[in-house]
């Protein structure tokens, strides 16, 4: 089975929007890690070093990649056996909330050589300073980006239509009885390496998609198709949108391989597709303004996205000072551990 690829945040226009609660939900949490520690101690190659040992031993992996590096991970799920692993430092702060018992704090700042770092603490902090002017700007632009989108809109989502389409949908989902539950995460946000989509990694065979022109959204028609699944006893993964994160882009039930999902017809996509037309009351409107909005648009997604860009360069410069004055003879122990813990003998 190939693994399952999601961020777990993104950057938005409401700033960095975090989902990092439901990388492992908790009411499946058997073991959970959290990482701490600055730039360059080995956060994410831990990550991703516990995730192939998984993966070689045939258990299932789930990745959640940072949208500030897409080559860097947030957090890995093992599902079958309840474990996870996630950065716990700033934007994403999180801590052990069963400690000892069930949570582990791993701090592998400790194994920093801090006499060494100290002569570089300005610098350090005019780098990090400068590193969030540069996070600050790109949420500007992106809030911008989706008030240029939201006034674009020449329809609006129909309610009686949205749950006629929904009830249609529930009737091809399986029925398991009890109450199913809700997983919220993103399948694509806009990074440094501009868009990402891991959404082909998540949809299974069955996918359905209902064409969303530009300037609309779906989100009475995904709620609606959610709770039904919930009802039917269902878990279901709610995709967020990556500029408007209280919007739904998509809904999937990874377990029984169906995706009911939203898209721009014409767009590279496999299943069925859904005209517009049976969620939206749609008007006429001027395509040559419609197509200055979208331009609009593009424009200011990707100064927002130069903006993540120049953060990442900033925050590779950041890593140097802490790598050369890393430990990882000790950081080796450590994942050895964790490694013996998750997979025993």
């Amino acid at each position: 089975m190939q693994p399952n690829h999601y961020f777990a945040g993104a950057n938005t226009a409401q700033g960095f929007f975090t989902c990092f609660e439901d990388i492992v939900p908790r009411t499946q949490r058997k073991r959970m890690y959290y990482i701490k520690g600055g730039p360059g101690v080995g956060k994410s190659t831990m990550m991703h070093r516990v995730a192939k040992s998984a993966e070689e031993k045939g258990i299932r992996v789930e990745y959640f990649h940072c949208s500030s590096d897409p080559d860097s991970l947030d957090g890995i799920a093992l599902p079958e056996i309840g474990a996870g692993m996630m950065d716990g430092t700033a934007p994403h702060v999180y801590d052990p909330s069963v400690p000892g018992a069930r949570d582990t704090l791993l701090s592998l700042g400790d194994f920093l050589d801090e006499g060494a770092l100290r002569p570089h603490a300005k610098e350090i902090e005019r780098v990090q300073s400068d590193i969030s002017r540069r996070f600050g700007r790109c949420y500007q632009y992106l809030a911008a980006a989706r008030s240029v989108y939201q006034a674009s809109r020449k329809g609006v989502e129909n309610p009686q239509k949205a749950f006629a389409l929904a009830d249609e949908w529930a009737d091809q989902m399986p029925l398991r009885g009890g109450k199913g539950s809700v997983r919220r995460l993103f399948a694509a946000a806009y990074t440094p390496k501009g868009w990402v989509d891991f959404l082909p990694t998540v949809v299974g065979e069955r996918c359905i998609t209902v064409d969303c022109p530009f300037g609309e959204h779906v989100t009475q028609l995904m709620q609606a198709v959610s709770q039904r699944a919930v009802m039917r006893g269902l878990h279901v993964v709610e995709l967020l949108d990556p500029v408007s994160p209280n919007e739904i882009a998509h809904v999937v039930i990874p377990a029984h391989g169906i995706a009911f999902c939203s898209g721009v017809k014409g767009e590279a996509a496999q299943g069925t597709w859904v005209e517009a037309d049976r969620a939206f009351d749609l008007a006429d409107g001027s395509e040559k303004e419609r197509g200055f909005d979208l331009n609009a648009y593009e424009l200011l997604v990707q100064r927002g996205v130069e903006q993540l860009t120049a953060a990442k360069q900033l925050h590779d410069e950041l890593e140097a000072f802490y790598v050369g004055n890393m430990d990882f003879l000790k950081w080796q122990s450590v994942f050895s551990k964790v490694e013996s813990e998750l997979f025993p003998e």
